[in-house]
């Protein structure tokens, strides 16, 4: 073969594998990480999953300080199990907590908001001031 076919053929199987790796591979192990979590949360009662966030500091404070709070669960894409606590202070809620922990690799991620506010309700609160809104109610009205 001469040297002219070479380089267009090697550029060409060059550029096949850059695709692979950039496009496909990335598509192919985010698919398979859904399956997998997705296979996890469904064979795990939410019940256990309350138990395992229950260990969380801010969680576990929150369900000390309001025992009567509700919960909802939900699932997020690619293995975010969501749980929603909110508290019950009085007629109406105070705070409520979005938390998200990872099945695969058990990160968490939590963030809350005061369900009182004038303004319409988000989960603006960061995780770093959890504990402290927690701790000094600060959404509860004056």
């Amino acid at each position: 073969m001469k040297t002219r076919y070479k380089i267009p053929i090697i550029v060409g199987i060059v550029i096949l594998i850059g695709f692979v790796a950039i496009v496909i591979a990335p598509v192919f192990l985010m698919i398979v990480s859904n399956a997998l979590a997705g296979f996890i949360m469904s064979n795990t009662s939410d019940e256990t999953f309350e138990e395992d966030f229950a260990k969380i500091p801010e969680v576990k404070f929150f369900i000390e300080k309001y025992p009567n709070h509700s919960t909802s669960h939900s699932g997020d894409f690619l293995g975010w199990k969501v749980i929603f606590y909110d508290s019950k202070a009085g007629n109406e809620s105070a705070i409520s907590l979005h938390v998200k922990k990872s099945v695969l690799h058990q990160g968490v991620k939590i963030s809350a908001g005061c369900n009182n506010s004038n303004s319409s309700f988000a989960y603006d609160i960061p995780q770093e001031q959890v504990m402290d809104y927690l701790k000094n109610d600060k959404c509860l009205k004056k």
